[in-house]
């Protein structure tokens, strides 16, 4: 291995367990409504039952629409899905409570690029609290778990990523190598 994937390997592993050793910093994050940097507003985190709930209604409006979702379509699909969490998510910093009634009162009220930019800072302020090892080698994550083995208390309640829990797993019931 050459020095500069030493270098980014190291890198990413020392970035991945200092958010791994904090855990979720926080559930809700203020941010500035797109355009109007005058005008705060606070996300949260959705859970996953929230998540699928948002996918669920999505394709229930998709389908009581008699619309079929297709590859000409996905775009809309995918925005109106984003729609039906965002409505949870966007509180006002003042209450905690959700700006909006539903995802149909949102999508009156956001233009396109609105929807847009706040999904984008959704998905940002997610992958903050849930970094993704996606993009790891086989290596990178058994280093990660080398790693979490000599503080296994860092695991329980911090590793909330799904796809990093079992590939976690998986490692720490295969054989060891000898």
């Amino acid at each position: 291995m050459g020095k500069l994937d030493e270098i980014r390997k190291s890198g990413n592993d020392v970035e991945l367990l200092n958010v791994i050793r904090s855990g979720p910093t926080s559930k809700r994050k203020d941010i500035t409504w797109p355009g109007r940097d005058e005008v705060k507003i606070r996300l949260r985190l959705l859970t996953v039952s929230e998540g699928r709930e948002a996918q669920v209604q999505n394709e229930q409006e998709f389908t009581a629409a008699k619309v079929r979702v297709e590859m000409y379509n996905l775009n809309v699909y995918r925005a109106q899905e984003a729609a039906c969490g965002l409505a949870k998510v966007i509180l006002d910093p003042a209450t905690d409570k959700p700006l909006f009634r539903s995802a149909d009162h949102l999508r009156s009220f956001v233009t396109d690029d609105e929807l847009k930019a706040l999904s984008d800072a959704y998905n940002a302020f997610s992958e903050e609290q849930n970094p993704d090892t996606e993009d790891y080698s086989d290596e990178q994550i058994r280093d990660l778990f080398e790693a979490l083995k000599k503080t296994p208390d860092l695991i329980l309640g911090k590793v909330t990523s799904l796809n990093t829990a079992w590939k976690l797993l998986l490692i720490s019931v295969s054989p060891q190598e000898t």
